[in-house]
């Protein structure tokens, strides 16, 4: 009986053995292994905190005339409420009002009565402007201005002010309307504000330009920094693509660092704690870019890495050369020094949809309680001396503004911001020496 059922058997065990080799080769093609992946942490590339444009962008001077008074100030902490409240306002109706106007058609707005000016460092393009004013016009392209001329003369009958924005540069002014949602908070808030600025003054050049000054003199702090330095390793890991590869040696001679990953460069020069990168890879001649996203394109390269170890706000703007600077401030004052000392600047150079060049300082300035006050000169004395001082064409000077001359320490890691006088010729700032009085005469070097 046995024997009977042997080849039945014999078929069933083939078929459970066939049966078993598809499920282990379907089981092989299948299988996943569920391998731990080793998660590689982000590097942090942030050297300091991130910053909101309408921080950067900022106007260096507000002037209020009013009723034969001039009031005004150079302090952006002054400005900030008035700025603000502009922030509820909408501009309407932009039109063009003259493509050649020159300085006295400009002044005589500004001089105008009932009216406040903003005055900007270089030119803003109207389209960035949008972003932080709000406006109803389309996106406009190709206008720029550096001046904003603010008219209340109307307000009362049409709860509307009157806006000029001048191009001093290019000659250009254009006009809208800005409407206001109260005329009573406009009054409480701007006019009523502007009366607690201080006393300024109106200086005409005989070729129609004018300054605007402190009539009086006034109190600015004198600075005594350690100087910090930011990690250069961040700034490698920020600028190159692959920071693993890149390569560094040292040039005793000039105290300098070198930094390469064969296509870019960065440059460290320990004594005046600037670097200077280049990608040679980012043309520096490409397609022109709109003025807006130059500096949107330079601002943000600069946001990405936490680039702001200072106060850098915008200051010049050279399309030309698809450059973008940022002008170091403390206290609300910009602060110049010396090319040998160091660099108070960011400059970009923007290339082919990337950087192309970076200069800038990689110091921190650390407070230490060694700081005086000092009274600096009012306008009229400025003039009277800049008038009187030789080699300097009075009427080549294009505008005169107080900041902070910074002075190294001799043998110590020590900034020294000396407040002084500046006036701008050729595009170059130079200190105006002595520029104080009753805190001591400040001698440069």
């Amino acid at each position: 009986m046995g024997l009977k059922y042997i080849e039945q058997i014999k078929s069933v065990m083939l078929f459970v053995l066939v049966l078993l080799s598809i499920t282990l080769t379907f089981s092989i093609w299948t299988y996943k292994p569920n391998y731990e992946l080793e998660k590689t942490p982000p590097v942090d590339i942030s050297i300091e905190k991130k910053r909101q444009l309408v921080n950067v962008i900022t106007p260096y001077r507000m002037v209020f005339h009013e009723g034969d008074i001039w009031r005004g100030t150079d302090r952006y902490g002054e400005m900030k409420s008035i700025l603000q409240q502009m922030q509820n306002w909408q501009v309407t109706n932009l039109e063009l009002v003259r493509k050649n106007a020159d300085s006295t058609t400009i002044n005589g707005l500004v001089e105008g009565d009932n009216r406040f000016t903003l005055f900007f460092p270089d030119e803003i393009p109207y389209q960035l402007f949008q972003s932080l004013l709000p406006s109803n016009d389309a996106k406009v392209a190709n206008i720029s201005f550096n001046q904003m001329i603010v008219s209340w003369n109307q307000l009362s009958n049409t709860e509307e002010l009157t806006v000029f924005f001048a191009n001093t540069k290019k000659k250009q002014l254009y006009k809208a309307k800005i409407h206001v949602n109260s005329v009573a908070i406009f009054t409480k808030q701007v006019i009523e504000q502007s009366h607690n600025l201080e006393r300024y003054t109106a200086f005409t050049h005989d070729i129609g330009s004018t300054f605007y000054l402190p009539a009086e003199e006034s109190k600015m702090m004198q600075y005594t920094y350690l100087i910090s330095t930011s990690s250069i390793d961040r700034f490698k890991n920020a600028l190159f693509s692959n920071p693993k590869i890149v390569k560094n040696s040292v040039d005793d001679a000039n105290a300098e660092e070198n930094y390469t990953d064969g296509v870019s460069m960065m440059t460290v020069n320990n004594n005046q704690k600037v670097l200077d990168f280049v990608n040679t890879t980012a043309s520096e001649d490409p397609d022109s870019l709109e003025e807006s996203k130059l500096i949107l394109n330079t601002f943000d390269f600069i946001n990405e890495h936490g680039g702001w170890t200072g106060d850098f706000r915008y200051d010049t703007l050279d399309y030309h050369n698809n450059k973008v600077i940022y002008q170091l401030y403390k206290e609300d004052y910009p602060v110049y020094a010396d090319s040998f000392v160091t660099s108070t600047q960011i400059e970009t150079v923007w290339g082919d949809n990337r950087i192309a060049r970076y200069i800038r300082p990689y110091y921190k300035l650390v407070t230490v309680p060694e700081n005086a006050a000092f009274t600096i000169r009012s306008g009229q004395e400025v003039v009277d001396q800049l008038k009187k001082t030789k080699n300097v064409d009075f009427k080549e000077i294009k505008e005169i503004r107080p900041g902070y001359y910074l002075k190294k320490n001799d043998g110590l890691n020590v900034f020294i911001l000396i407040p002084t006088w500046f006036y701008l010729i050729n595009g170059e700032w130079t200190p105006l020496s002595p520029a104080t009085v009753g805190g001591g005469q400040v001698g440069l070097e």
